[in-house]
């Protein structure tokens, strides 16, 4: 029998802080305790703290059981879910970036495997340790080190373009930045300085719920990005692109939805679920591309171009930033109701929040450039990731 949160007692951490604990079911979350060893292929780790967690898998920073005593993530997917893909496009991605002599902007993946449990059986990702950008106040970050990480993103397609594979769900949510500092602290003083945070037990008000399902507490994850900024200190940031869950071969149809964020749907896909009623229609290196603007948008106005809006309104208010819309949705929209005053008015109101994220007025003029070129919605026109790289608003990073 399914639980809900009035089975519980203690039930009152604020949403959003902690994964849902009826989610601890036959099919569901893996039950973890801090202490935990979990055995894997490439060796054995202790599970030390909560890094986060999603609708699909909660992630643990673990040490490693050898003489280096190093810090990995681990992924544990809910029962049932396919983590190997997730995997596997991470092994296509790190061989592509094998061939390149710069460092990866792709998530480094050290080992997966299976653990068995009560609720099933879980696929586990093994990864280096990342802290979330969302978690590191970007906002308040000064404009060259916001555009070194829109920077590391192109770099990071390039990369998984190269090895044929499609994200999927590029967003800022699913950006992290590397900590190769990390290996240089003493594992002692990692522990003490990670910020420990509250637990809550799970306590069913009926004790017939207490099963081996359930885990005894529930974890808030550690504040890492607090920690990131106590041992990167100036450091020019390196950012990761992770979450591979709705990755896909080049011209593989989806399996299932593609529950892409909407901050991430291109126009494409916006267009054809709402307008054509095809809710997982192929996902091609293109969206990629929309994504990658979308994200540079967030990392300079410190808001997503399409806030507040849901699936439905989405092909509408893309059609009023471009001024046009491709041919194919001529048939849906007026075109006469569109031009490119409304993308001049668009990008005039917007152009005050991108201005707080870049240097100067040329700089934002250049930035905007960028964007343009990059938002477009008919997705043959838009550009590799090869020519955004080249772009003259890059140039005092390269």
């Amino acid at each position: 029998m399914s639980l809900n949160s009035g089975d519980f007692h203690y039930y009152s951490i604020p949403e959003g802080l902690v994964e849902e604990v009826t989610r601890y079911e036959p099919g569901g979350f893996h039950p973890v305790v801090i202490g935990d060893i979990i055995e894997g292929y490439a060796g054995h780790y202790r599970i030390m703290h909560k890094l986060g967690f999603g609708t699909y898998a909660t992630v643990w920073l673990a040490q490693r059981i050898d003489q280096s005593r190093g810090f990995v993530a681990l992924k544990i997917t809910t029962s049932g879910d396919q983590g190997h893909r997730e995997a596997d496009m991470l092994d296509a991605a790190a061989a592509a970036a094998r061939a390149d002599s710069e460092p990866s902007n792709i998530l480094t993946s050290l080992d997966k495997f299976q653990v068995h449990g009560p609720n099933g059986t879980h696929a586990v990702l093994v990864t280096e340790v990342v802290a979330p950008l969302t978690s590191l106040g970007f906002r308040h970050q000064p404009p060259r080190w916001r555009k070194l990480v829109a920077y590391g993103l192109v770099k990071a397609l390039i990369q998984l373009h190269e090895a044929e594979v499609v994200h999927g769900d590029l967003h800022l949510g699913n950006v992290g930045l590397a900590m190769p500092q990390l290996a240089e602290q003493n594992p002692d003083d990692v522990m003490q300085d990670i910020y420990h945070c509250e637990i809550t037990l799970v306590l069913p008000r009926n004790p017939i719920n207490q099963t081996p399902s359930l885990p005894p507490y529930v974890l808030e994850p550690c504040k890492l990005g607090m920690y990131y900024h106590q041992i990167a200190g100036s450091a020019d940031p390196q950012p990761k692109l992770y979450d591979f869950g709705n990755a896909r071969r080049f011209g593989e149809s989806p399996s299932g939805y593609n529950a892409c964020a909407i901050e991430a749907c291109p126009p494409e896909v916006a267009y054809a679920r709402a307008v054509d009623g095809i809710f997982s229609p192929p996902v091609e290196p293109p969206a990629d591309i929309w994504a990658l603007g979308t994200a540079i948008f967030e990392l300079l106005a410190a808001f997503t171009p399409f806030r507040g809006l849901g699936s439905v309104g989405l092909p509408e208010y893309m059609a009023r930033m471009a001024g046009h819309v491709p041919a194919q949705w001529s048939a849906w929209w007026e075109t006469e109701s569109l031009s490119p005053v409304c993308a001049d008015e668009w990008w005039g109101e917007n152009r005050p929040y991108i201005r707080r994220g870049c240097a100067n007025d040329d700089d934002t003029e250049a930035a905007i450039r960028l964007l343009k070129k990059i938002l477009l919605l008919d997705p043959c026109a838009r550009p590799s990731p090869e020519e955004i790289i080249r772009d003259p608003w890059f140039q005092d990073v390269v």
